[in-house]
């Protein structure tokens, strides 16, 4: 067995690949949401395309999630 500390954080796994984690903060009263989300990469000419492709990801899911 692998021994991992134990955190108060929850990951969620997404459908799409992205993943969100949620924990709460340890100095004020409020959660706090970590946003992954990934694209392929063909080239680096296309990194502009990709980081908009994204970050429209990410908006989706801060609406969906309403923070």
């Amino acid at each position: 067995a692998i021994d991992i500390p134990k955190s108060n954080v929850l990951i969620y796994h997404t459908e799409a690949g992205s993943r969100i984690a949620a924990r709460p903060s340890g100095t004020e009263p409020k959660i706090k949401f970590y946003i992954s989300v990934n694209h392929p990469l063909e080239s680096s000419s296309d990194f502009d395309n990709v980081e908009q492709k994204l970050d429209e990801k990410i908006r989706g899911i801060t609406k969906e999630l309403g923070v």
